[in-house]
């Protein structure tokens, strides 16, 4: 017997909300190690306190002299070197990642997993005072950094680069182009058109951990994702690091729903589930064909600030992954309202229409070449920025520029605008080379669900919609 699932996409200011549905990829359950409750102090050792510096850059994180080896903080030296650091308090186990990078560290053992290979310490990794404590120079080694130890001040200096021959986030396989630029080709053009990469990317994670085999391998693939276990500790901490952010509103959301009058045999597997919950912050909503609609889409407007207020039409799936994503910010140089009058913009068809254009001279980061032009508009207080495109290819891929811009002074004319847009994206999906994920015979989702054995899982329908408001302050 077919069950299928929903993936829903919704975006909003440069954004949008996407609704998955997947299966199971296993992944411990993880959290934040300073944050997760450890029993009384699990080592009586006695201690020395010491300095570690990698390149150039103290480490203000409290290492340790342990039997004449120094012993470092969880996050400290790993962070600092460009690693997601996750732990697993039942097993007591550390990830790091960085890239195509990977080291496993559990307490009380002397040995490491680097890349694979076990590196063999002489001492154990412990938990001190409720901090886990690594031994540097076996970790930091073996990735290659030359370590060197100072006896006089008891300081370590690391010093070198984590190397990475894959990077975590690479193209696909099938196209030198993004992931963002391989949807955009595939897009109808008859209109005006809008989609959140983020969105449709984090959408389809959701259903990859949730994947086997080909099923998973295809959704790997078009996304770029290398390392399914490296973008869901990417992930985690984007979702914690854009909440964080108070110079700009920028959120992102996901939600799991299960219809229990389409399946009432069938279940999300826990596993699948805490994943879910730990590295997406996603937790379960259990519906029924009277309430879904009125649910899901009160929580998509809920996350979006009521800019997208519907999202699904009817209640026929078997469960839905839900991701939305909100930003607002305002401009670093906002256009004066004053300024702004009416002017003709031609439309992809040829014709004119008078709107409102807003206007104002000021030093920007600008790009030009004979077939582009590019202008870097930052929101306040943020890194975050809009880029406004310009070029005789409309479909123009901007990566490349990105670091070939200088600042200048520019006069900007840009219309004031209020767009929506929506769409199925199925058969750009297929395109792209997700197909194995849409049939219902072969399609593999096992991991996600328990039920009956006779039951297979496919996606039956991925929907991304977007919003976007555009005036003077933002």
């Amino acid at each position: 017997m077919k069950r299928f699932l929903a993936i829903f996409a919704a975006a909003i200011s440069v954004t949008a909300v996407t609704a998955c549905a997947g299966s199971m990829y296993k992944i411990h359950q993880v959290g934040d190690a300073e944050q997760t409750p450890i029993a009384e102090s699990e080592v009586s050792i006695n201690t020395e306190q010491a300095r570690v510096v990698v390149n150039d850059t103290e480490i203000n994180t409290e290492p340790m002299i342990v039997d004449n080896r120094v012993l470092v903080p969880l996050r400290g030296v790993y962070e600092q070197l460009g690693f997601e650091v996750d732990w697993d308090a039942e097993t007591k186990t550390a990830l790091f990642v960085n890239g195509s990078n990977k080291m496993t560290v559990t307490a009380g053992n002397s040995d490491i997993n680097i890349n694979g290979n076990s590196v063999a310490c002489d001492v154990p990794a412990e938990i001190i005072d409720g901090r886990f404590y690594l031994p540097l120079r076996a970790s930091t080694e073996g990735f290659g950094l030359d370590v060197n130890w100072d006896a006089e001040t008891k300081t370590a200096y690391i010093n070198g680069n984590i190397k990475n021959d894959k990077p975590e986030e690479t193209v696909s396989e099938q196209t030198d182009k993004s992931f963002a630029f391989a949807v955009n080709e595939l897009i109808p053009n008859d209109k005006n058109y809008m989609f959140s990469p983020l969105s449709i990317k984090m959408a389809l994670a959701l259903a990859a951990n949730g994947a086997e085999n080909e099923t998973r391998d295809q959704i790997l693939k078009v996304t770029g994702i290398n390392d399914l276990d490296a973008y869901n500790a990417k992930a985690k901490n984007m979702i914690k690091d854009y909440g964080a952010n108070t110079d700009v509103q920028l959120s992102i959301a996901n939600s799991l729903w299960l219809n229990s009058e389409h399946a009432p045999e069938v279940a999300f597997q826990k596993s699948y589930l805490d994943t879910m919950s730990d590295y997406y912050e996603a937790n379960l909503e259990t519906v029924n064909n009277g309430n879904a609609v009125n649910k899901i889409n009160s929580w998509c407007a809920q996350k979006t600030n009521d800019k997208i207020k519907k999202i699904v039409d009817d209640p026929d799936f078997l469960a839905a992954l839900v991701n939305a994503i909100y930003f607002k910010g305002s401009w670093a140089n906002q256009f004066e309202e004053t300024a702004t009058r009416k002017q003709d913009f031609t439309d992809r068809n040829g014709k004119t229409t008078s709107i409102d254009f807003m206007h104002q001279t000021d030093r920007f980061e600008f790009y030009e070449n004979g077939d582009i032009k590019i202008l870097k508009m930052p929101y306040k207080g943020s890194s975050i920025a809009m880029y406004v495109v310009l070029s005789n290819d409309k479909r123009v891929d901007i990566t490349p520029y990105l670091d070939k811009f200088s600042s200048c002074e520019v006069s900007v004319s840009m219309p004031k605008f209020t767009t929506e847009y929506s769409i199925e994206i199925n058969d750009i999906l297929k395109e792209l080379g997700i197909e194995t994920a849409f049939d219902p015979y072969n399609a593999e989702f096992h991991t996600m669900f328990e039920g009956p054995s006779d039951f297979n899982y496919y996606i039956d329908k991925v929907l991304h919609k977007t919003y976007i408001d555009v005036n003077e302050t933002g």
